[in-house]
């Protein structure tokens, strides 16, 4: 992910790569006067009708949109005019398609909405049934619409000529090159080092608002970022992906033997837990009013997120574990032991982030804080007493 803060402050608000999305065919000669702007201002417009835009001549149309957007986009620009476009598979069009991942990537985006649609919206939001095709050709656009500013309370610019829109962006940027300055101020000595880190940019405007409470914030928020690249693989464990075998046990006492080392490894994954978050944590973590180390907490996230990894492939490769017919019952009751600890833990970074937020509206309440690191995490004692029974009786049965 590109870090656009970081861009802007390192090319001086220079070369930047502005995304245009909208429809063509209604818009066109506002795109053309768009692109003509961004150069105008010294940057690169990226529009998918010009010569400049990045394909990939093996991919579709579509992917090649949303790779633009997600791989090369510093800045996203969306116009809104009276066409919704062609519809995907999805139900979307493109254009929603590339917004919605603008905006799960977090880059600047800047929305402009078309006034005579915005007059049209009125009638629709008490009429929805009615027949607006004299406007639109399409009456999704409005729900569109709705969902930008209703659902995802994005701000929005109303716009009658591309004039309107290159008049709102210039000043809009000039904002942005004043908050990457800001950013270079609050992170002092520690800007090229956390530059050189591959954090969001939900983490980038956190360290940019410097609330006083911001390194707790920061925290919360890169072991969320980390967590959820391992997302894929929790749904892998969810929905029991398993596709390599990569344990073969072929008879019960080399099963025991594998199971004891299998126990330990997870044992040792579990303490990890523990020592990363009461010792490494509380080692970077300074108290309120003290410098963090930021680099140390983005490696808390970091391994966290590693030893999350490691315990999903332990149950994974636990489960997928070849046996003989008589003891699956029991390997499938070993294999549950961590799955307690996996929700555990995926959630942990969300209740980090919770605990963050309710000190920092007290602290803004002018109330005593108090934030205490605490990891609750542990071995569910019911599942350990029921693989205990479940070998009990294995060991009686092939006695």
């Amino acid at each position: 992910m590109r870090e656009t803060l970081g861009v802007i402050l390192v090319n001086t608000m220079k070369n930047l790569n502005i995304f245009v999305s909208s429809t063509c065919f209604d818009l066109s000669q506002v795109r053309r006067d768009m692109s003509d702007f961004i150069k105008e201002i010294g940057h690169n417009p990226y529009l998918s009708e010009y010569e400049n835009f990045p394909i990939n001549p093996t991919k579709q149309t579509v992917e090649n949109c949303i790779s633009a957007v997600k791989n090369d986009a510093d800045i996203f620009v969306l116009i809104v005019g009276s066409r919704y476009g062609s519809l995907l598979d999805t139900g979307m069009s493109i254009t929603n398609l590339e917004y919605e991942t603008a905006k799960t990537i977090g880059i600047p985006t800047y929305i402009f909405l078309d006034k005579a649609m915005l007059n049209a919206l009125t009638f629709y939001k008490s009429n929805k049934d009615g027949n607006f095709q004299n406007i639109v050709d399409n009456k999704q656009i409005f729900d569109f619409i709705l969902k930008i500013r209703d659902e995802d309370k994005l701000w929005t610019f109303e716009f009658e000529k591309a004039q309107d829109i290159s008049s709102i962006l210039r000043v809009q940027l000039s904002y942005l090159f004043k908050e990457s300055l800001l950013l270079k101020r609050n992170l002092d000595n520690q800007t090229d080092e956390i530059f050189n880190l591959p954090i969001s940019n939900k983490a980038l405007k956190i360290l940019v608002k410097k609330h006083p409470l911001f390194e707790f914030e920061y925290l919360g928020q890169v072991l969320i970022d980390e967590v959820l690249k391992k997302e894929d693989l929790k749904n892998d464990f969810t929905y029991e992906i398993m596709v390599e075998t990569r344990h073969h046990i072929s008879d019960r006492d080399k099963l025991k033997e594998w199971m004891l080392h299998r126990n330990v490894y997870l044992y040792n994954i579990n303490m990890s837990f523990g020592k990363l978050i009461t010792k490494a944590l509380k080692f970077y973590l300074g108290e309120p009013g003290i410098a963090s180390d930021l680099k140390g907490l983005f490696y808390v996230a970091k391994t966290y997120a590693k030893l999350f990894e490691s315990l999903v492939n332990w149950t994974i490769e636990t489960s997928s574990c070849k046996v003989p017919e008589e003891c699956v019952r029991l390997k499938n009751k070993f294999a549950e032991m961590s799955h307690d600890l996996i929700e555990q833990t995926w959630n942990y970074p969300f209740e980090v982030r919770d605990q963050v937020l309710e000190i920092v509206n007290a602290f803004d309440q002018g109330e005593k804080i108090n934030f205490e690191i605490k990891f609750p995490i542990k071995l569910n004692e019911e599942i350990m007493k029921e693989i205990s029974d479940e070998i009990d009786l294995f060991n009686q049965l092939n006695n």
